[in-house]
């Protein structure tokens, strides 16, 4: 019989920050656990160190040249109500955030090379728009700043949730190949700034 999982004992404070491996170990398992853990340590080898997000245990930015190239979010079974809200009956998994501020120098790869990522079953749209699906993440009590249109390789999408910049959930192979191209990509860019 598998061992019944404690709540979670990973909490940011003084002197406790977990690194990513530790949720990842704690909160994934089988592929989507390897698949993290593949992806992390294919970070740090690449100088894109990571670190924990200063406002949750569940994510961690990757950095190159000292700006945002990417963040990860790790979801187990006994996370925040949030969760819930935006991935009803799916709460393990885990997301990669690309920030590619550089992508319109290096468009032109992106299509010869065939890394566009379809994000319609990812992007989360505002839930107070017309474009409005339920799966928005706004903070309770606080007016919404509505949604926004967006284009990603060369793709429009209408209505993105301003909070939330599209999201890779549990990514395969496939996508995991296009995401790190695409980073190689996003860093030769900010290189040669």
């Amino acid at each position: 019989m598998a061992e019944e999982k404690k709540s979670f004992p990973y909490r940011v404070g003084k002197g406790n920050r977990p690194k990513i491996e530790e949720i990842i170990n704690y909160c994934l398992d089988g592929e989507l656990k390897q698949s993290a853990l593949d992806f992390a340590a294919w970070l740090r080898n690449n100088e894109m160190p990571i670190n924990l997000h200063s406002s949750t245990t569940r994510g961690h930015n990757a950095r190159f040249k000292g700006e945002y190239i990417c963040h990860i979010l790790i979801y187990g079974q006994d996370d925040w109500k949030h969760v819930q809200m935006c991935h009803p009956g799916d709460p393990i998994h885990w997301t990669v955030t690309l920030v590619l501020n550089h992508m319109n120098e290096y468009q032109d790869k992106i299509k010869d090379e065939g890394l566009q990522i379809n994000f319609n079953d990812v992007i989360w749209r505002c839930t107070h728009g017309s474009h409005g699906n339920g799966k928005g993440r706004c903070d309770p009590g606080k007016p919404c700043a509505g949604g926004r249109d967006l284009t990603i390789f060369g793709d429009g999408y209408d209505g993105i949730c301003m909070w939330l910049w599209p999201r890779i959930k549990n990514p395969d192979e496939a996508v995991i190949k296009k995401i790190k191209r695409l980073l190689e990509l996003e860093k030769k860019a900010r290189s040669q700034l």
